[in-house]
């Protein structure tokens, strides 16, 4: 008696997870149709990452730079970085913005663990204000390669953070050559990130 009543709890316990792990209703032949089940998603795939798959475990590795610029339309404007290291600078050409306006990049230099080279690797994180400034003939952003840990022939990729999915989105990326720095060129003010 005893044991055909652990027998019964025992097949009680097994269908109750049984219809759990399967939905219940959802597979059954006479549920309802509910379209969200039936209907693949059409939904593009996400094209970006989050910040912690691409650079687990960040610890900042320099205390954040703040740079502040007048900018002027009529000439070509070279923006000192303030970051050790050479070719450090952000260029905005001759008239490609339209009327004069100050600048601020906040500039915050991460180090993190990559397991596939094992080994700490650095990021780069430049939040440019105004926000969504745009120009008529792209920026370009000189970093010294070896300032953000890469050596020749390593690739240094540019991204930007898209706000309304909270992913970080591959925009280009670069060869490094030696001794050169690593030119990217935007064409507005958004929060971007430079790493391998």
């Amino acid at each position: 008696m005893l044991r055909s009543r652990k027998i019964l709890t025992l097949v009680a316990l097994l269908i109750t997870l049984t219809l759990g792990l399967s939905g219940c209703g959802k597979i059954s032949p006479t549920a309802p149709e509910v379209e969200e089940l039936t209907t693949p998603s059409m939904a593009p795939a996400e094209s970006g990452l989050p910040a912690g798959v691409l650079w687990p475990k960040m610890v900042v590795d320099n205390p954040t730079v703040f740079v502040e610029a007048q900018i002027f339309s009529d000439t070509k404007n070279i923006v000192d970085l303030q970051l050790p290291g050479k070719h450090q600078k952000f260029i905005i050409r001759k008239h490609a913005i339209e009327q004069d306006t100050t600048i601020t990049i906040a500039i915050t230099k991460y180090a993190y663990w990559d397991e596939q080279l094992g080994q700490h690797c650095y990021v780069a994180e430049f939040d440019f204000g105004p926000d969504g400034l745009e120009f008529r003939k792209r920026a370009n952003l000189a970093l010294d390669a070896r300032w953000l840990g890469l050596e020749k022939g390593e690739r240094a990729v540019l991204r930007y953070y898209n706000e309304d999915t909270g992913l970080w989105e591959e925009v280009t990326s670069k060869k490094v050559k030696k001794g050169k720095a690593v030119n990217f060129y935007i064409e507005h003010f958004s929060r971007y990130a430079i790493s391998r």
